[in-house]
């Protein structure tokens, strides 16, 4: 991901906030005199000098995130909404505490997501969400429900695990449940590959998601099918 590079002016701007913070806490004045002096001749007394210029660093990061005001883009980047650090992090289920139906779970595998409706764009925001693409079934509908989530932890990460004959549990509300078994598991789907979203006869799920983080890359899919309760309960774990 590509960020615009600064201009001139906020290059300048940024360097004399760095140097006015440096003066203010002494900073300079200590570079200046290891620099001049004994700690800087023999190799070990040099390393012992790195490190404290490390911590010189790290001591302006804290106060560039401890002062609102600062314009500086390093105070930004550190005070970064919790979105960005999230798609920097990753994210899991936890990170939501929309507990909404339809939900798509799996103890096993380490999902639990709601279900809502999605854009179908290449570009996936980094939400705990399960997506729907346009135009597919609505879940618990006979047809082809298409559902797509990036490979985070909470999200369609676990699907890396899944194996023929895991259940996965829908939740229509708090106390209706659909149980759907893999049936098939393809790792390396081109991405322009639509057959995927075709209708279908029986009641499925096909779920979606990456392999790696570029947009063209081969997806993961796993398709599922509905089964009878009685069937399915016994074989979704719940802890």
């Amino acid at each position: 991901m590509s960020t615009p590079s600064l201009t001139t002016h906020a290059r300048r701007e940024q360097t004399g906030w760095l140097r006015s913070l440096a003066r203010f806490t002494g900073l300079a004045t200590l570079a200046a005199a290891i620099a001049r002096g004994p700690l800087w001749r023999t190799r070990q007394n040099r390393a012992t000098a790195a490190g404290v210029g490390l911590g010189a660093v790290a001591m302006v990061a804290l106060v560039a995130l401890l002062i609102p005001s600062a314009r500086s883009p390093i105070a930004s980047v550190l005070r970064a909404p919790g979105g960005i650090v999230q798609v920097l992090g990753g994210g899991s289920a936890s990170d939501s505490t929309d507990k909404t139906f339809p939900r798509i779970y799996s103890v096993k595998l380490n999902i639990d997501l709601p279900i809502k409706s999605g854009s179908g764009l290449i570009h996936v925001p980094v939400e705990p969400i399960a997506f729907q693409y346009p135009n597919t079934a609505p879940v618990g509908t006979p047809g082809n429900t298409y559902l797509y989530a990036h490979d985070r932890p909470g999200m369609f990460l676990g699907l890396h695990k899944a194996a023929v004959g895991d259940v996965i549990v829908v939740e229509t509300s708090p106390t209706q449940k659909l149980y759907y078994q893999v049936t098939e598991i393809h790792g390396n789907v081109p991405w322009n590959d639509l057959e995927w979203l075709r209708p279908s006869s029986d009641d499925r799920l096909t779920l979606q998601t990456c392999n790696f983080s570029g947009d063209y890359d081969p997806r993961f899919i796993v398709v599922l099918k509905q089964i009878p309760a009685a069937q399915g309960a016994p074989l979704a774990p719940t802890a």
